[in-house]
C-alpha cells in the first residue's frame, strides 16, 4: 500500500521539515499516490536522490524505454499542440537527449550570464520603481513573477511589443498538477505555439542576438533542430526560465523576512549574498521533485525489489533536508558551507539555467533590500498563504510593507 504522507497541501509547504523527517524514517524510498501521476516511488535521502539522478543505466526518462506504452497512448489523445510540447528533451534519454542538449548548450554559450546582468538589473529597477512610494505592495505579481518573465522574453529575442501578449498567453498555466487547469490553459498555449512557430522562422521577427535565433542556427555533427523541436525547446526554456525562478525569488524574500537575524547578517556583509542564494535554493527548494524516471528492468535498489516500469521521482526537498548531509537542516543559515544541495539536480539532466537562476535571484534580492531597507511582511508569518501544488513550493501571495 502507498504511504500516506501529505506533500501537496499548503500546510506542508509552509513547514515541510516534520513530514520529511517521517518520510526518511520510512526508508530511502517511499511509495506514494500523487495527483495526476498516480503511484510513484519518492527518494527521501540525499544519497538515494543523487543516485537516482545519475543512474541512466537502470532508470530512464522515456517510459517507452521501460516497456510502457501509456505515454504513447496519452500523446495520441492530447491536442496536437500539447502533444508537441510534451515531446521535449526533459522526457528523453540518450542519445536523443544528448543531441538536443548539445544544441541548446551551443545556443546558450552565445549569451554569457555576466553580459546579461546589466539587463536584469534594469528590469528589476524598473519594476521596483512602480511600487516606490506605496506603503504596501503585493510582490508576487509585481516583482517575483514579472522579473523572470521579462528577462526570458529579452533573452529569447522576442520583440518588445509582444512581451505582454506572450506573458498573458501562459497566465493560466501555473497549476500543472490540476488537469482542469491545464485544459483551461490550452487556448492560450495554442496561440502561443502558433506565435512561436511564426516568430522563430527566418524573418519572423525574433531579434538576431536572442536565443530563438541562436537555437535556429545551432548545428552539431548530428544536425540541427526541426521546427517542432525548436518550438518545443523555446516553450521549455520559457517555462523553466520563469516559473521556477519566480518561486525561488519569492521564497528567498520570504525566508529572509521571517529570519530577521539572517537578513541583518546579509545587510552587514554583502559578501554573504552568494551563500544566501544557495541557502534559499536548499531551504526553500522551489522545485521539490524532478520529472519521473522509470525502472528499465526488474531490479533491487535501496534494499527493495522493483519491477520494470515502476515510476520514481527524485524528491529534492527531502535530499536538501537530510541530516546525514546537512547539519541542522531545518535551520536557515546564509553562511552554510559547504552546501551540496540538489536543487538543480545532478547528472546529465542538471539544470540548464542554473547560473541564470542564481544571477536573477541575487539581483532581485540585492535591488529589493537596497531600495526598501525597512521592508517587512504585511501579515504575520503564520498567515502567509501557500498554493496547493505537486512538486513546486509556491507562495500564493507575498504582501509586504515597504516602509516604517
Amino acid at each position: 500500500m502507498p504511504d500516506t504522507f501529505d506533500i501537496v497541501s499548503p500546510g506542508f509547504h509552509a513547514d515541510p521539515f516534520p513530514t520529511l523527517a517521517r518520510m526518511r524514517q520510512a526508508g530511502p524510498v517511499v511509495r506514494m499516490r500523487l495527483p495526476i501521476l498516480g503511484r510513484i516511488w519518492l527518494t527521501t535521502t540525499h544519497g538515494a536522490t543523487a543516485e537516482l539522478l545519475k543512474d541512466g543505466e537502470h532508470f530512464v526518462r522515456d517510459p517507452g524505454n521501460a516497456g510502457s506504452r501509456t505515454q504513447e497512448r496519452v500523446l495520441k489523445v492530447l491536442p496536437a499542440t500539447l502533444g508537441l510540447l510534451a515531446k521535449n528533451m526533459l522526457g528523453l534519454d540518450d542519445p536523443d537527449h544528448r543531441r538536443l542538449r548539445s544544441l541548446v548548450d551551443q545556443a546558450f554559450a552565445r549569451q554569457g550570464v555576466a553580459e546579461l546582468k546589466p539587463m536584469i538589473e534594469q528590469v528589476a529597477d524598473r519594476l521596483l520603481e512602480r511600487i516606490e512610494g506605496k506603503p504596501e505592495a503585493e510582490l508576487m505579481q509585481a516583482y517575483c513573477r514579472d522579473l523572470p518573465l521579462s528577462v526570458i522574453c529579452v533573452m529569447l529575442g522576442l520583440p518588445e511589443k509582444d512581451h505582454d501578449w506572450f506573458k498573458g498567453w501562459l497566465g493560466n498555466l501555473t497549476d500543472t498538477a490540476n488537469i482542469w487547469a491545464v485544459l483551461r490553459a490550452v487556448p492560450g498555449v495554442w496561440r502561443m505555439v502558433n506565435y512561436l512557430r511564426a516568430v522563430s522562422r527566418p524573418g519572423g521577427g525574433a531579434y538576431p542576438d536572442g536565443l530563438i535565433s541562436a537555437l535556429r542556427e545551432a548545428r552539431t555533427e548530428h544536425g540541427d533542430l526541426s521546427e517542432d523541436e525548436l518550438v518545443a525547446m523555446i516553450f521549455l526554456l520559457f517555462g523553466a526560465g520563469q516559473e521556477t525562478t519566480t518561486h525561488l525569488i519569492a521564497g528567498g524574500i520570504w525566508a529572509l523576512l521571517v529570519h530577521p537575524d539572517e537578513r541583518d547578517r546579509l545587510s552587514a556583509d554583502a559578501s554573504l549574498m552568494p551563500g544566501a542564494v544557495e541557502e534559499c535554493l536548499r531551504w526553500v527548494c522551489p522545485v521539490q521533485m524532478t520529472k519521473p524516471r522509470f525502472a528499465r528492468a526488474d531490479m533491487e535498489w535501496q534494499g527493495r525489489r522493483f519491477r520494470r516500469g515502476d515510476m520514481f521521482a527524485a524528491f529534492l526537498t527531502a535530499a536538501n533536508a537530510d541530516p546525514a548531509k546537512f547539519e541542522e537542516p531545518q535551520r536557515f543559515d546564509i553562511g552554510r558551507h559547504p552546501n551540496p544541495h540538489l536543487s538543480f539536480g545532478t547528472g546529465v539532466h542538471f539544470c540548464l539555467g542554473f547560473q541564470l537562476a542564481r544571477a536573477e535571484t541575487r539581483i532581485a534580492l540585492e535591488r529589493l533590500f537596497a531600495r526598501f531597507p525597512d521592508i517587512r511582511l504585511a501579515v504575520p508569518p503564520q498567515d502567509i498563504a501557500w498554493r496547493k501544488r505537486v512538486g513546486i513550493r509556491a507562495l500564493a501571495h507575498l504582501r509586504v510593507r515597504l516602509s516604517q
